[in-house]
């Protein structure tokens, strides 16, 4: 069943869909967190290798992939450079294009966090029970379409400096 949420009155963060959402990511990331430190890693270094394809991808590909801006991205694969689990290569047909490789040991600790990935969601996929979960991922899929389609620009009302009395800028 859903919630019927009202936004006449004050509505508190729990009676929002942003906050569940923020909420659930925050408890994955902090069980992914767990697993990857318990390897010496980080869950932003499992992303990464997740996303590295058998031929290599592209670095300018990988930062929109992972949603991530070029100076953290740059942080990040200098990190697993040094860490011995990815390669930088020039590609083959444009030597203008850097492409990152899995090494051995990169290919190892992807497994390791696809494994991980495939666990957990098995795990919440067996608590949930197959229809809740058909029903929560086909529930979560047209969020992230809604999300797209949301009228960003018509939706933020103009707000002069004096009618924000909760507001603490001078």
């Amino acid at each position: 069943m859903y919630a019927c949420i009202t936004y006449i009155v004050a509505v508190k963060p729990e009676d929002t869909i942003d906050f569940h959402v923020r909420f659930a990511w925050a408890g994955i990331a902090r069980q992914y967190g767990q697993l990857a430190a318990s390897r010496g890693t980080t869950m932003a270094m499992g992303q990464a290798l997740l996303n590295i394809d058998k031929a290599g991808t592209p670095s300018t590909q990988l930062g929109p992939r992972m949603g991530m801006e070029k100076t953290s991205l740059s942080r990040l694969l200098n990190n697993l450079e040094s860490h011995g689990m990815i390669e930088r290569k020039a590609d083959d047909g444009d030597r203008r294009v850097v492409r990152i490789h899995l090494t051995t040991n990169g290919k190892r600790e992807r497994d390791r966090a696809r494994n991980a990935v495939r666990q957990f969601n098995a795990w919440i996929a067996q608590q949930l029970g197959e229809k809740r979960t058909a029903r929560l991922l086909g529930d979560l899929q047209q969020l992230n379409d809604l999300i797209v389609q949301y009228p960003t620009r018509d939706a933020i009302p103009a707000v002069a400096a004096d009618d924000n009395t909760d507001s603490n800028a001078a």
